[in-house]
């Protein structure tokens, strides 16, 4: 008798709990505002989803009868007054609809007692569902299992029903992406949620996983709650937090960050295992820039292993000097080395920039034009650039072959050049010996304020000299035709044959026994002629 009584009273219980799925008008909890309004006259519709809403007729007394239909069936029709409501519970689809009267005008005649355009105003609502607003506050959003009580994530979880209906049996999930829990339940369940209700604060506590790279992690909470119908309604919410890892090579790269030209630059590079792990056989490999000479006898690359905490103190050493001036880049450093996961791990050191001062001479040199024949002249140009920060007085020396003989300008050339300031000068020369010649380099030495100075060589341009006749130079249109022919008749490979006056009438070779032919064919036709007569 006793198991019956508790088997009824636990059935009870248990159906007071479940949402009333036989549910009545008055226990629909709807939407605070409308889904839709409009302004009727007689005859017309509105529309909302799948339902049709119309004004079928008015009444002089007020009154106004409206109808609600779905699929071109009427579900509901009912004359209402200002203030009144038509209901429809589509117990079929789960969907529940209310029309609300807010006004009617009659328009009445005041002459006739018609009613002229009569109008009525009214409001769409549907069912009304809950909503879970959730938040998710740690006490961190960055964890780090190297340092001490940073690898404890503490959560907390706080919901309230942002809808406007009641949920019925609301369950909270809660994943934590692999974290493993040390306080509070992966699963929380509630019997109902009131309207606007605040539930008490969940609190749950993980440890972060440990990972050999900075990870990622979305940790997650999600709802579903039942509405009036027993429909579920879910809702999520997502806390990114970042985990560090368990090992980092912290590599440091010094250097100068000011020097002059004529200085050298030291640099250091120093690795620190911050982890809590060993690392083995980790390569650490350097990099040189291209505007830097090295000057010692460094290695480039090492195999180091590092214990936790452990730091390698100037793993590289190494001079640098300076080949050019401005802000110059220097690579990074790069450490890499095969993790307990299989994976590759790298890591790279700041790439530090170092200011170089200092005159930056170059000097560029040419000829115009580079191909003459003999005793005619050419222009040389040099350009003296300083490319650098600072200003110096340079000095150019000049240097000509024994073949080539000055004609005039200038030989040389002293001036304090500005930083970033570029000047030039020119000297014309002349040779009367054929042949390509190599116009020695331009030396230039320079001299600052700071005492730094130096010398700087010029480029080596050609002079290409030729004959007129050279089987170098350019044939004429005359001498381009065929050349299968007989050439007993030419002379260009005479020496005397270039030699010739350029007002010289050429005449093609077998002018001549043609012009002949031609006056004794003329003479043949002419005696012909009389002897014809």
């Amino acid at each position: 008798m006793f198991l019956k009584s508790l088997t009824v009273i636990m059935l009870s219980i248990y159906l007071l709990c479940l949402p009333a799925l036989a549910y009545t008008v008055d226990d629909i909890e709807w939407k605070d505002s409308a889904d839709k309004t409009g302004t009727l006259t007689w005859g017309s519709t509105i529309t909302l989803d799948d339902y049709v809403i119309k004004v079928e007729d008015f009444n002089k007394e007020g009154s106004v009868s409206i109808s609600i239909s779905r699929n071109d069936q009427i579900k509901a029709v009912s004359p209402l007054s200002v203030g009144d409501s038509l209901s429809y519970l589509d117990t079929d689809n789960g969907d529940d609809i209310r029309v609300t009267v807010d006004s009617v005008n009659l328009n009445i005649d005041s002459w006739t007692g018609n009613m002229e355009d009569p109008k009525a105003a009214i409001k769409v609502y549907k069912r009304a569902y809950p909503k879970m607003k959730i938040e998710i506050t740690t006490d961190k959003d960055t964890y780090d299992p190297r340092m001490a009580g940073s690898s404890i994530v503490t959560a907390t979880i706080n919901i309230k029903n942002e809808g406007d209906a009641k949920a019925y049996t609301m369950d909270v999930e809660i994943d934590p992406k692999g974290m493993e829990q040390t306080s509070g339940k992966m699963k929380y369940s509630f019997t109902t949620v009131e309207e606007d209700e605040v539930l008490e604060p969940i609190v749950v506590k993980f440890k972060a996983p440990e990972y050999w790279d900075q990870t990622k992690l979305d940790f997650t909470v999600t709802t579903r709650s039942r509405d009036i119908n027993d429909e579920i309604h879910s809702h999520e919410k997502i806390k990114t937090l970042t985990i560090e890892p368990v090992v980092e090579l912290i590599i440091t790269k010094t250097i100068a960050e000011e020097i002059y030209m004529d200085r050298a630059a030291y640099v250091g590079v120093s690795v620190y295992n911050k982890g809590i792990y060993s690392v083995s056989s980790a390569t650490v490999t350097d990099a040189l820039s291209e505007y830097f000479e090295l000057q010692d006898n460094a290695n480039q690359e090492t195999t180091v292993s590092f214990a936790p905490g452990e730091t390698k103190a100037e793993l590289f050493r190494y001079t640098l000097k300076p080949t050019k001036t401005g802000e110059i880049t220097v690579p990074a450093t790069t450490a890499t080395f095969t993790g307990p996961d299989g994976k590759v791990h790298t890591y790279k050191s700041e790439a530090p920039k170092v200011k170089v001062n200092g005159p930056n001479i170059v000097l560029t040199k040419a000829v115009s034009p580079s191909s003459v024949i003999p005793g005619k002249e050419a222009t040389v140009t040099v350009t003296v650039h300083n490319q650098g920060n600072r200003d110096a007085s340079v000095t150019t020396t000049e240097s000509l072959p024994s073949s080539v003989s000055f004609v005039s300008g200038d030989l040389e050339f002293k001036e304090v050049m500005k930083g970033g300031k570029s000047a030039t000068y020119s000297y014309v020369i002349m040779t009367k010996q054929a042949g390509d010649i190599k116009l020695p380099a331009t030396t230039a030495t320079f001299i600052d304020m700071e005492g730094y100075k130096g010398e700087r060589i010029s480029n080596i341009p050609l002079l290409s000299v030729a004959e007129p006749g050279d089987g170098s130079a350019s044939l004429s249109d005359d001498t381009q035709g065929d050349t299968s022919g007989d050439t007993s008749g030419s002379s260009s490979s005479s020496p005397d044959s270039t030699e010739s006056d350029p007002d010289d009438t050429r005449v093609e070779p077998g002018f001549e026994g043609s012009l002949m032919v031609f006056i004794l064919i003329c003479v043949f036709a002419v005696i012909k002629r009389k002897k014809d007569q």
